[in-house]
């Protein structure tokens, strides 16, 4: 019993080599032999071009990687006595599960998130870039090894990426690491295993360097004058008596906003203790409201309350000019008669570019 119980044992370690061999009745599909393979390119590109910041621009050659190394993988072939010569090629597939985008210039392009999508292209021996997808593209090696023992592959290494721009952004659009292709191998066209001999991730930042400041230069002072504190008595949501408004045109000198692309204004600040309305002047009883060009006051810290801006065209390569008209209103928040002194409050203009 114990002998037998040994041969056993050995059978079974037997089958394990045979199926490690790659073994066929017919030549078939490659595998890397540690597993998938993994390239990770990592990128922090800026886009200086104000015209490249348009729905459907591209950008050849945004980003080019060269990480070098090897991996070793095998094939299945027939058995050592059906293998006839020239042993064939092999052949390679390249595909993506990311959303389809759109074909241009001959390159499909794959959706990275709303405003970013790429084409990508990789490196296969005796075909130089490949943009993807493909299936079947021939290393056309002739007379090559039958690759059923180990064989050093680079395919996935080296590669490109185009950029396209979807949707107008500013600021930065950060891409974690995301699955940007998976490569196949065989020795037979059309017959592909399951796991991939290596994956593309790439990941990285895309920025566009674009911003407005006031072109009177960093702040704006508003006057609103003297008044008696019975000025304010039962005035509780009204300017005291006495008061106007004060209406300043404001222009900001904006970089690198290119066609299509809006700017909105809206109001930050510390709102008053008893009017979120108002920005604080100090004086709970006191403070000071901003409308919009149409009239409607802008709440501060609300970007639900924002005035959107009239932009320039060019004025030079870079800059264009944003404008708005705001209104400035001191007013009584509670109806009392302030203790008297002076008061004064700090809002912050924010713009925003969409």
């Amino acid at each position: 019993m114990f002998k037998k119980l040994i041969l056993i044992a050995g059978l079974m370690c037997g089958s394990v080599l045979f199926a490690g061999r790659a073994v066929a009745a017919d030549w078939g599909p490659c595998e890397a032999i540690e597993g998938t393979k993994v390239y990770s390119p990592t990128f922090d590109q800026t886009i200086t071009d104000t015209s490249k910041n348009t729905t459907g621009a591209i950008i050849d050659n945004f980003y080019s990687w060269n990480i070098g190394g090897t991996y070793k993988g095998t094939c299945e072939c027939p058995a050592v006595a059906d293998r006839q010569t020239p042993y064939p090629p092999e052949y390679y597939k390249a595909t993506s599960d990311l959303p389809l985008g759109n074909v241009a210039g001959g390159y499909q392009y794959f959706q990275i998130n709303k405003y970013l999508a790429f084409a990508g292209s990789v490196m296969v021996w005796n075909n130089g870039l490949v943009h993807i997808p493909f299936t079947d593209l021939s290393n056309k090696s002739p007379n090559g090894t039958s690759d059923c023992e180990t064989g050093e592959y680079i395919t996935g290494s080296t590669g490109t990426i185009n950029l396209q721009i979807t949707h107008p952004f500013v600021g930065e659009q950060i891409i974690p690491q995301t699955k940007l292709m998976d490569l196949f191998g065989t020795k037979k066209p059309g017959v592909y295993g399951a796991t991939a001999l290596a994956s593309i991730y790439i990941s990285g930042r895309v920025i566009v360097p674009q911003g407005c400041e006031l072109s009177t230069g960093s702040t704006l002072e508003i006057p609103f004058g003297e008044f008696q504190a019975h000025d304010f008595k039962d005035r509780k949501g009204q300017m005291p008596t006495g008061a106007a408004s004060i209406t300043k045109e404001l222009q900001f000198k904006c970089t690198n906003i290119s066609d299509g692309v809006k700017i909105f204004l809206h109001i930050e600040g510390t709102p008053n203790e008893n009017d979120s309305n108002a920005i604080s002047m100090g004086n709970p009883d006191i403070g000071a409201i901003i409308k919009g060009q149409g009239g409607n006051v802008l709440i501060p810290n609300s970007v639900a309350f924002e005035q959107e801006m009239s932009m320039s065209e060019l004025v030079d390569d870079t800059h264009r000019v944003a404008s708005t008209k705001l209104t400035f209103e001191p007013i009584s928040t509670t109806g009392k008669m302030p203790t008297t002194g002076d008061y004064e409050g700090i809002a912050t203009l924010r713009i925003d570019v969409e």
